[in-house]
């Protein structure tokens, strides 16, 4: 039997309790046991997981959906990657060997691949970056799994960024407003964000790249292609979340004023908001907050990783 041993540092140690109580992912790391710092802690590799301790993390009226064997058919069969490599797979059969009932039949005992598969289909309508990242990187430090989900955890809110851009372009173009009005609107909203420094500036003290390959050395990437939503952590892209959201709601509630300066006066103050929060939390800037990694190399390595997992325990059986 192999075992695989985690050893937090203590300041891996410490990152983690002070991520438990300030960022709110008390459901996320319960999934471990709780040790101190330096301790040894083995896992076996033919662990599985009860069926009722995974659906925990969501909320109690949504249990009995997830709990469902159909569901768990559906999660192995939606959720296992695309490729050749499991083209011709039996889905359903293999799910067969991935779960076992328990003696009193109210439980399920899941592989970490059935496991993983469910917490992707729970991952369609709340957050679940962090527990994935538990089921994919079996051999990960906690401290590697919880910057790896800070990564991962990007690419659902800059969907939901992109979303709330194209309601306020609606917006925009429904008021008449010619493209110079437009390309001045959208180059002010990267300046109130950042305290007035242009895309290049950013791009140049930040070294941002838009591809997932870097330029050669000596170029720049060209400010003109480089979206700076996607070099958003996920706590600016919250808080970009949340201000376009009060621009839509302020604009819907008052239809007496709905003309361009209002519109640019609403984004300035809910930009402005966001750079005030940052001041009372200490930080001088929201752009401390960029990520040198564009959201399409989170993607690529995202997806290299579930390949690599589902290739290494899709064969896996526990029955």
């Amino acid at each position: 039997m192999k075992e695989n041993i985690l050893v937090p540092t203590k300041q891996q140690y410490y990152d983690l309790v002070r991520a438990k109580t300030t960022i709110h992912l008390y459901d996320e790391l319960s999934i471990w046991p709780n040790w101190a710092p330096n301790e040894r802690h083995a896992v076996t590799s033919n662990e599985y997981w009860r069926l009722n301790e995974l659906l925990d993390i969501i909320k109690p009226q949504d249990k009995g959906f997830f709990a469902n064997p159909l569901t768990l058919d559906m999660a192995f069969e939606q959720n296992t990657p695309n490729g050749k490599e499991f083209a011709k797979l039996d889905k359903k059969e293999l799910a067969y060997h991935h779960m076992r009932p328990t003696n009193d039949n109210n439980d399920m005992e899941l592989s970490r691949y059935a496991a993983w598969t469910l917490i992707k289909e729970i991952g369609k309508t709340m957050p679940t970056e962090f527990v994935e990242a538990y089921f994919i990187r079996p051999n990960a430090s906690l401290f590697d799994l919880y910057h790896m989900s800070e990564q991962t955890g990007r690419v659902p809110l800059r969907e939901q960024v992109a979303k709330l851009n194209d309601t306020l372009d609606g917006i925009f173009y429904s008021l008449g407003a010619t493209h110079q009005h437009f390309a001045k609107f959208n180059h002010e909203k990267i300046e109130w964000l950042f305290n007035n420094k242009t895309k290049k500036e950013i791009i140049k003290q930040r070294a941002l790249f838009p591809n997932v390959q870097k330029p050669k050395a000596g170029t720049l990437a060209n400010p003109a292609h480089t979206q700076m939503y996607d070099y958003m952590n996920k706590r600016l892209l919250n808080a970009y979340i949340n201000a376009a959201k009060s621009i839509i709601e302020k604009w819907d509630a008052n239809p007496q004023n709905h003309n361009y300066f209002a519109l640019r006066d609403m984004t300035y103050y809910a930009l402005h908001n966001i750079v005030a929060d940052f001041w009372c939390n200490g930080e001088t800037s929201p752009l401390a907050n960029l990520n040198q990694f564009g959201i399409k190399s989170v993607e690529k390595c995202l997806n290299e990783n579930r390949l690599a997992f589902a290739k290494k325990y899709i064969n896996e059986k526990i029955r």
